[in-house]
């Protein structure tokens, strides 16, 4: 069974993302204007890219958890650096994180 790996620093972040792999993921909560809750922002490698998905954050209260919504849109960026902009402008602090 696999474990998600709770990432509480920025460093832990930028460290985790520098080592992704295609079959991993990072789940950020966001502060994304115009997605509920600020969103979700899911990170990834994708074709050599690294892609940012930024899709709602809904409470579900019968599993008392976060899911995702139906709005989302993509961000794709050739530079681990335009994608660290990115994550600082949007990120919800303390940071929220996990290595899927």
């Amino acid at each position: 069974m696999y474990k998600e790996k709770r990432i509480r620093t920025m460093k832990e972040l930028s460290d985790y993302i520098y080592a992704l792999d295609e079959d991993e993921g990072i789940r950020i909560f966001g502060r994304v204007n115009g997605f509920a809750k600020g969103g979700f922002i899911f990170v990834g490698v994708y074709m050599g890219k690294y892609c940012a998905r930024v899709c709602d954050r809904v409470w579900d209260r019968k599993r008392k958890a976060y899911l995702v919504g139906q709005k989302s849109k993509y961000f794709y960026f050739s530079k681990i650096e335009e994608l660290f902009k990115f994550l600082k402008m949007n990120i919800e602090r303390p940071i929220n994180a996990w290595l899927y």
